[in-house]
């Protein structure tokens, strides 16, 4: 974040983060967000209708 100037940053791990990590997330709530697996699906899913045309072909859902 340091290197572009960026006030927030987000960190995506499909594998989730070590305990360490995960203690510091209450601490730099407001410069750093965390995301994990279920993290990601949860935005796509709430926010695939916005998605773009292209991004929504590629990954075709459908409500149930």
């Amino acid at each position: 974040m340091q290197n572009v100037q960026a006030s927030i940053g987000l960190l995506v791990s499909w594998g989730g983060f070590k305990s360490s990590v995960d203690r510091e997330k209450a601490t730099q709530f407001f410069r750093v967000r965390l995301w994990d697996q279920g993290d990601r699906i949860n935005q796509v899913l709430e926010h695939y209708d916005k998605l773009d045309e292209d991004i929504r072909a590629k990954l075709p859902l459908k409500r149930i």
